[in-house]
């Protein structure tokens, strides 16, 4: 049987931090290693299960996006959980202390867990320009919002019941990856019930960044209204130096994540490349609806943009 071991560092809890996002390749952190049900740490309560996450790369810069899966196993002998439970992911630096969170609700409510269920699912997310170079641990477990009860799981416990998920290199950000807003955009707006911040678009919008002097792939999250446009669907373009690279269309309100690739013959010979996003058709917010006096004329929000040379 493997070996469980305590520690007594506590690990806070922060609140919800949504995030967004990437491929998934080939690199993949298992967490817990194998699967066992013994309790740990001397828990008078049995694990309730196991759970595993892998990530679509081993190293990640400041900025950039980073993919995530959780795959939850529920015991054979599961009672029935009376409350849903939100995931605590806990980014900690090599003292263990904690950098940041991305703590969120699973998918599938853990009050509808059944004895021997699978529940996987992917999240996009994004690493903070957090000051730190190096390994980061990745902790994972499960709490009550309202009374901050956790619940055992099968693993490592780093101490009060979160438990090792692996390891993620942080890097430097890259240079080309530094954004200048050119024109085009609205200032920055920000909502703190659900700490998520975006900048709205005009017709055309557009950013610039240091020439990587190679291709480069482009990580966008991005929404708009197409309910308020005629035809009920909006389009971006995504043009580099003026050509034309990529195109979506907007159909709903959800929130869409996409990656550009960004051909090194698109870059230019410049000391700066440019991204020029297009929309059509834009709406005035006020026109649409008689309560607000927004009389901006808006295409799409964007509350992402990075690039990250290859």
């Amino acid at each position: 049987m493997s070996r469980v071991h305590c520690r007594s560092k506590y690990i806070v809890s922060f609140g919800p931090r949504e995030g967004f996002f990437p491929r998934i390749a080939a690199a993949a952190v298992a967490l817990c290693g194998m699967v066992f049900w013994a309790a740990g740490c001397g828990a008078s309560e049995p694990p309730i299960g196991t759970v595993a996450i892998g990530v679509n790369r081993p190293t990640v810069p400041l900025g950039g996006p980073l993919e995530m899966t959780f795959r939850f196993v529920t015991a054979p002998q599961l009672e029935e959980l009376n409350q849903d439970y939100r995931v605590l992911v806990h980014f900690l630096d090599d003292s263990e202390e904690l950098m940041w969170a991305d703590d969120h609700q699973p998918p599938v409510p853990t009050s509808s867990w059944i004895p021997g269920q699978t529940i996987s699912y992917t999240r996009h997310t994004t690493v903070p320009m957090y000051p730190y170079v190096g390994d980061a641990t990745i902790a994972v477990g499960l709490y009550s919002e309202s009374s901050g009860e956790r619940l055992t799981l099968a693993g490592d416990d780093l101490g009060q019941k979160a438990y090792r998920g692996g390891v993620l290199r942080l890097e430097p950000q890259a240079e080309s990856s530094f954004m200048l807003y050119d024109g085009g955009w609205y200032d920055d707006e920000y909502d703190s019930e659900s700490n998520q911040q975006w900048r709205w678009t005009s017709e055309r919008a557009s950013v610039s960044f240091r020439n990587p002097r190679s291709a480069a792939m482009l990580y966008l999250r991005f929404d708009g209204r197409p309910d308020l446009v005629p035809g009920g669907q909006q389009s971006v373009e995504v043009r580099v130096e003026g050509e034309l690279v990529q195109s979506f269309v907007l159909t709903s309100r959800e929130p869409q994540y996409e990656e550009v690739e960004i051909g090194a013959e698109f870059i230019g010979e410049g000391d700066t490349s440019r991204i020029g996003l297009h929309v059509s058709p834009t709406f005035v917010p006020s026109e649409a609806d008689s309560e607000t006096y927004d009389s901006r004329r808006l295409g799409v929000r964007f509350y992402y943009v990075f690039v990250e040379p290859e």
